[in-house]
């Protein structure tokens, strides 16, 4: 069975484009973690829930996308 989850192994040797892809990567799920706790003040104190949502949505999109460059630029 194919490894889903990580499909490649790591390397240290991805250049400098796979540093970059790291970077954003790791830059983008920060901001998403930022974006999901900020909807989760926001849900909870019930001050705006539709911004909530969106923020919540906007947080699993750049999750994604950071995978995504990351993949694109390190190759992993």
């Amino acid at each position: 069975m194919p490894n889903l989850i990580w499909p490649r192994a790591l390397s240290s040797d991805v250049g400098p484009s796979g540093l970059i892809g790291r970077t954003i990567h790791w830059l983008g799920g920060t901001l998403a973690i930022g974006f999901l706790v900020t909807a989760m003040g926001f849900a909870v104190d019930g001050w705006s829930t539709s911004l909530a949502t969106e923020l919540a949505v906007g947080a699993v999109v750049m999750a994604l996308a950071a995978r995504g460059v990351r993949y694109l630029l390190a190759k992993e």
